[in-house]
């Protein structure tokens, strides 16, 4: 129970809930704890869920010409969010997989517009929480495309060190945009600066 009240004080930083929200959160939250190398999605399937990670790591990436192509890693506390802006038929482009074991919150539409139509402020916590995702994924995307390799590297050694210990090297390469021979030429050159 303790990573759910995680989560509720995650929740909290986005609006004050009551103590009646909090209860049915509680009751009608959906916490799994996924294996290593579990797929959450590939692509082709149908999207079900939407995904907050509480502990772990998920990786999202595409096939380009039978190669992969991270685009992006999941960890504490980002959502995942294959089943909003889809078509009406909800196919994803793209694999969903678990880089560790990792404990997620699975988002199911329908229970989730129940919740807020009982509790209005739910609906603006999580409109709050969407908001939020969009702008910090076009920030994402413009400093992806106005950086070079290196660069997105140094972004990674300053924001997210982490993931430089919790993923294979040819993922990183692949999510800066590199092969991962050019990867191990960058961090030289870094690590001589």
């Amino acid at each position: 129970m303790e990573i759910v009240e995680a989560f509720i004080a995650y929740l909290s930083k986005f609006g004050t809930l009551t103590e009646v929200e909090k209860k049915a959160i509680k009751e009608d939250i959906d916490i799994r704890t996924i294996p290593k190398g579990v797929y959450l999605l590939k692509e082709g399937q149908v999207a079900h869920y939407n995904y907050c990670v509480l502990d772990g790591c998920v990786r999202q990436y595409y096939l380009h010409e039978g190669q992969e192509k991270t685009s992006h890693f999941f960890t504490t506390y980002d959502w995942i969010l294959p089943s909003i802006g889809l078509s009406d038929d909800r196919v994803v482009p793209y694999y969903l997989t678990c880089t560790e074991a990792s404990t997620l919150v699975f988002g199911n539409e329908q229970r989730g517009q129940v919740l807020m139509q009982q509790f209005p402020k739910i609906q603006d916590l999580s409109l709050l929480i969407l908001e939020k995702e969009i702008v910090r994924q076009q920030k994402q995307l413009a400093k992806y495309i106005n950086s070079t390799p290196e660069q997105r590297y140094q972004e990674l050694m300053e924001h997210r060190p982490e993931l430089i210990e919790r993923v294979p090297q040819y993922q990183l390469a692949s999510y800066i945009g590199v092969k991962p021979e050019s990867l191990s030429r960058i961090r030289k050159r870094l690590s001589v600066k």
